[in-house]
């Protein structure tokens, strides 16, 4: 699953947590769907050294904490 091709720059966590729980819920996962990729629009600005930072309006938990959230389902 990508989420550009669907929600374009409209993307936050919970659209990303809610679209896990389908893919799970609907049997997707069981059918072969193992991929979920956050693509564009979840970075906000790059600090001093080139770092990549989310949205924290879109992404309060992070990208961390929603990968693990992701991958625990």
């Amino acid at each position: 699953w990508n989420s550009w091709n669907h929600f374009k720059h409209n993307i936050s966590e919970k659209i990303v947590q809610q679209t896990a729980d389908a893919i799970v819920a609907t049997g997707l996962a069981v059918a072969g769907y193992q991929y979920v990729n956050l693509d564009d629009c979840w970075q906000l600005t790059r600090d001093s050294q080139g770092i990549i930072h989310p949205d924290p309006q879109a992404f309060p938990s992070g990208i961390l904490a929603l990968a693990d959230y992701v991958h625990s389902r």
